[in-house]
């Protein structure tokens, strides 16, 4: 397979993967599995219901993280959850495209043009809250 191609690919499931994750147990994880879905079966029944069962799995194992475990899990749902898109990009290139516009949607970069400080990190929001369109606390 072209190397750029990889590149694009390993990029798009690298982006993708925090925003499934910070999407699982919100109140806005049915709308954006059923957008991933979507664009990862690619019109193909079969696909899209394996897809949804695998990205379910996710939202599943984050919604019950022991509270002792909850970084831990989240790290490897993340992990996860990018394997799955390489994996679906691997088997139909085609939709990294689709893929990579829905990341941008759901986790769009600031608006300003000034990169505010970074925060401590005792002070971050958790890796299950980054900016998702449409989420309730956006």
């Amino acid at each position: 397979m072209d190397p750029h191609l990889m590149a694009t690919l390993h990029r798009v499931a690298a982006s993708g993967g925090p925003v499934i994750v910070a999407a699982a147990g919100t109140e806005s994880w049915a709308a954006v599995k059923n957008r991933f879905v979507k664009i990862l079966g690619h019109g193909h029944t079969g696909r899209e219901e394996v897809q949804s069962e695998l990205l379910e799995e996710t939202n599943q194992a984050i919604a019950h993280a022991p509270a002792g475990l909850v970084d831990q899990v989240t790290h490897d749902q993340q992990s996860r959850a990018q394997q799955l898109l390489l994996q679906a990009m691997l088997v139909d290139p085609s939709v990294s495209e689709e893929l990579e516009k829905l990341v941008a949607e759901l986790n769009p970069p600031p608006e300003d043009d000034e990169e505010p400080a970074p925060e401590p990190p005792s002070s971050r929001q958790s890796v299950l809250r980054p900016r998702i369109l449409g989420a309730p606390w956006a």
